[in-house]
Parts: C-alpha cells; sequence; structure tokens
C-alpha cells in the first residue's frame, strides 16, 4: 500500500490526512491528536526525497547489487568440544522438562 501511495502522491509532493490515517490504519497504530498532521508532514517530506532519487540521470547505468570488491567474510562453523553441553546438562537448570525437552509458556496466541 504505502509503495502504492508514494507513486500515486510523488507527482503531487503531499500526502493528504486520509492517506495518513488509512496507513495508520494498515498498520494497527492508533495516532493522537496532532499526529495526523505531524505524520502527513513527514511522509511528505520523504516522498519529496524520494522524488528527488527518482529524478537521478541513471539512463546507460548497469545495474549492480556489489557496491564494492568484497569477499565472504564467514566463518566456517567449527564446534569447540570445551563449550558443548550435554543434554543433562543443558537442562540441569531448568524449571521444566519432558522427555529430554525444555517445557515453556506459550508464545505464539491466534
Amino acid at each position: 500500500m504505502l509503495v502504492f501511495l508514494v507513486m500515486r502522491k510523488i507527482n503531487t509532493k503531499i500526502i493528504s490526512t486520509e492517506d495518513v490515517k488509512k496507513v495508520a490504519d494498515l498498520s494497527k497504530l492508533t495516532l493522537k491528536k496532532g499526529e495526523t498532521e505531524m505524520f502527513q508532514a513527514q511522509l511528505s517530506s520523504i516522498l519529496s526525497y524520494v522524488n528527488q532519487i527518482g529524478e537521478m540521470k541513471t539512463k546507460g547505468l548497469l545495474e549492480t547489487n556489489v557496491y564494492a570488491d568484497l569477499n565472504n567474510v564467514f566463518r566456517n562453523d567449527v564446534i569447540d568440544a570445551t563449550k558443548v553441553l550435554s543434554q543433562k546438562e543443558a537442562l540441569s537448570c531448568a524449571k521444566r522438562t519432558h522427555n529430554g525437552f525444555f517445557v515453556v509458556k506459550a508464545v505464539l496466541y491466534e
């Protein structure tokens, strides 16, 4: 939706209060008094900047996803046997266990 707003409003360089309310509603945000106007100004400023980026002359430039001569900076996974806990050691301080697993309260709700 925001991408649609960006594309729709970039020409006028302003977002209406209705657009701000719509984005807030889609984001499940409750706006306090005065925030609608504040976000309207902030989003309009951001979209004006995006519009400036869109006006850059990029015709003839090749697309790229690498900006520097980078090499893989990840190390190989190596198991340090001195830092490995047995299952019994790992569960030794657990408040609740069941069949060799930690038991915790549910964290996902519908």
